[in-house]
């Protein structure tokens, strides 16, 4: 497995990347993890989970020592592969990615025979694009990532709307499998509210619709921030709490700073070992998307699996991929960037303790039949034929 993904972070390229490497070792394969060197040391619980192998990272350094590292990575590579001759290559793509898996199936020529998996989670330029990046370097993104499929024997692609993308610039369908993110049913299990309130440092006494991630502007949190006020005119026992950090969070806490409430708690990042405590800290799971960019890829959010293994009800957009809410009832779906609808169903949640209760406990359900990771793992297996 390679993949551009730091250690020392918390985010979500580390949880899926550890998860589905985890998940491949109790299925019986051997796995070796290649990724870049973590900005910070890791624990000795973290280096025991996977067989980690790192190669420079060029995401940290000046510019000259960044390329030197991103030519190195390659042969570095070849070197793991020499050593460890997989049958299975499984890359998280990333745009030098492109290079890599060049590399990577030239060498195959030489070598013994593998398989080489790549997985979009995201169509990069998009998402470069809503960042403000430059033009140019978003059309050299999306070349990089169609052209990176001709190097791979499969493509897993976490959304339909990916696939849609991909079949539009020629990919053959028999080539992409659609499988989606998963959560880890063992990490994240319901516990009592007022364990989980208490343990964070919260009053039992009142309701929290809370939030969980990166505070980027697909998210919508600018939706939420706009609803709260008004669902606060109706219900007094209510706080809101949002966990996580991200380049929104100077202009949430901004706009959080004029609404003068204390009923709005930004907790900033946490760690993922207590991740499991703040959502069952919820009563209610907020997830706003947007529909700019989300609506054209789908969603496969982890947050949303997070949530349902939690035995969190779930209020989130009618966006692509999210249909499932619904149809598995485990929550509500509003329409995207309107916080009207969010207040609207923010107080019917509220007010009607029974469905919440009803949600959450189909949603626990619903994630150990179909959210795990291991159900993931087994799928991209089964895609290759083994």
């Amino acid at each position: 497995m390679i993949g551009e993904v730091d250690f020392s972070k918390d985010d979500a390229p580390k949880v899926h990347f550890l998860n589905l490497a985890v998940n491949f070792r109790k299925l019986g394969f051997e796995t070796k993890a290649v990724m870049y060197s973590p900005e910070k040391e890791l624990c000795e619980e973290e280096r025991k989970s996977i067989n980690m192998n790192f190669v420079p990272n060029p995401l940290l350094g000046n510019k000259l020592s960044r390329i030197v590292k991103y030519l190195l990575i390659a042969p570095l590579i070849i070197v793991k592969i020499f050593s460890f001759k997989p049958q299975i290559i499984y890359f998280r793509f990333s745009p030098p990615a492109f290079l890599y898996l060049l590399v990577i199936r030239l060498y195959r020529f030489f070598s013994f025979n593998y398989k080489v998996i790549v997985e979009f989670n995201d169509w990069v330029s998009e998402q470069r694009a809503i960042q403000n990046e430059r033009e140019f370097k978003v059309k050299i993104i999306e070349y990089l990532q169609v052209k990176s499929v001709h190097f791979a024997d499969y493509v897993r692609v976490i959304t339909a709307g990916i696939r849609d993308k991909l079949l539009l610039h020629g990919v053959k369908e028999n080539k992409i499998s659609v499988i989606g993110n998963g959560t880890d049913i063992n990490h994240f299990t319901p516990m009592g509210k007022i364990e989980a309130k208490k343990g964070i440092g919260l009053n039992p006494e009142y309701l929290y619709v809370g939030f969980i991630g990166n505070f980027a502007i697909w998210q919508g949190l600018d939706y939420l921030i706009q609803a709260i006020p008004n669902v606060l005119k109706t219900t007094k026992n209510i706080n809101f709490i949002l966990v996580g950090d991200g380049p929104e969070m100077p202009k949430i806490r901004g706009k959080v700073a004029k609404l003068k409430t204390e009923k709005i708690i930004l907790t900033g990042s946490v760690p993922y070992e207590k991740t499991n405590l703040y959502i069952n800290a919820f009563d209610i799971g907020v997830a706003p998307f947007i529909r700019k960019r989300n609506e054209k890829i789908g969603l496969s959010p982890l947050k949303i699996y997070d949530y349902a293994a939690c035995g969190v009800p779930i209020i989130t957009t009618r966006i692509r991929g999210l249909e499932m809410v619904e149809e598995e009832g485990i929550g509500i779906l509003v329409p995207s960037d309107d916080s009207e609808s969010l207040v609207k169903g923010i107080t019917k949640l509220i007010e009607d303790g029974n469905l919440r209760k009803k949600f959450g406990m189909k949603g626990r359900e619903v994630a150990e039949e179909k959210f795990s990771w291991q159900n993931v793992a087994e799928k991209i297996l089964d895609m290759v034929g083994n």
